[in-house]
């Protein structure tokens, strides 16, 4: 069963997320489907994963998933990827920016009976708007010191 997870969590991100192609979501999302992540509220069910595509193919029309690892432990899917993005479209109030991101994060979702239920997303949306110029990432204050010995802090991409 677990390798039917992993592999049904591969085709909704490289089909759904990465091509958008949507027309699959009725067959492998779950009615009362539901997305845990901070700051966006979605509804329950298919529409959500179809709302999250759209925010992100909206902004990112380049918008890419890439799988680094996957593994499952019952009917837990774990996902660690490294997105990227060229902000060509509207981000919520933001006009495009041509810039572009790459970000990593580990994603969780919940298969039972061959549909994804649940889902636990840690977009890193703070680092994006970073690496896009929007916001100013901020900086340590003058005298705090600096990371502890041997840890180096990258710089900010310039836009």
């Amino acid at each position: 069963m677990s390798e039917e997870n992993i592999e049904l969590v591969r085709f909704v991100t490289e089909e759904g997320l990465n091509k958008g192609n949507l027309g699959f979501i009725n067959d492998v999302f779950a009615d009362d489907y539901e997305v845990h992540t901070a700051g966006l509220q979605l509804p329950k069910g298919p529409t959500a994963f179809k709302m999250a595509v759209e925010f992100w193919k909206r902004a990112f029309p380049d918008f890419t998933c890439g799988i680094q690892e996957m593994f499952a432990a019952g009917d837990l899917v774990g996902l660690r990827f490294r997105t990227t993005g060229t902000h060509t479209g509207p981000l919520m109030w933001m006009p495009p920016t041509h810039g572009t991101f790459v970000v990593e994060g580990v994603d969780l979702h919940r298969v039972r009976d061959g549909k994804v239920t649940e889902s636990w997303i840690s977009d890193d949306f703070p680092r994006i708007l970073f690496e896009l110029g929007i916001v100013e990432e901020p900086k340590p204050p003058v005298g705090a010191g600096g990371p502890p010995q041997g840890v180096a802090i990258p710089e900010a991409k310039a836009s």
